[in-house]
């Protein structure tokens, strides 16, 4: 689950699960050493999955997709918050909260 609020006003936060954050930086930082494009290798990945039958793991990258191309399209300091297992983001107090 990768959430942006797209407001113009406002630039984040980028709301994005633990495991989907490492997957898309690993993407970036390949990406900064020369590599194709973040968004492009998670779109790959998840046509691979896809192909193969796999839809969980299609789901997993279409959601690093989505985090690699927000992170493309806002600027540099917009904030990131990083859920952990059993975590919520309350967009209506804009904090994470805990599933009990």
């Amino acid at each position: 689950m990768v959430i942006y609020d797209d407001d113009e006003d406002d630039q984040g936060p980028i709301v994005v699960r633990r495991p989907v954050y490492e997957a898309g930086i690993k993407l970036e930082q390949a990406e900064a050493a020369g590599g194709i494009q973040s968004f492009d290798e998670a779109e790959a990945k998840m046509d691979e999955c896809k192909a193969a039958g796999k839809t969980e793991e299609a789901a997993f990258w279409k959601e690093v997709y989505d985090f690699c191309m927000t992170r493309e399209s806002v600027a540099a300091d917009t904030e990131i918050v990083i859920l952990e297992e059993g975590e919520t983001y309350n967009w209506n107090v804009g904090k994470v909260e805990r599933k009990s």
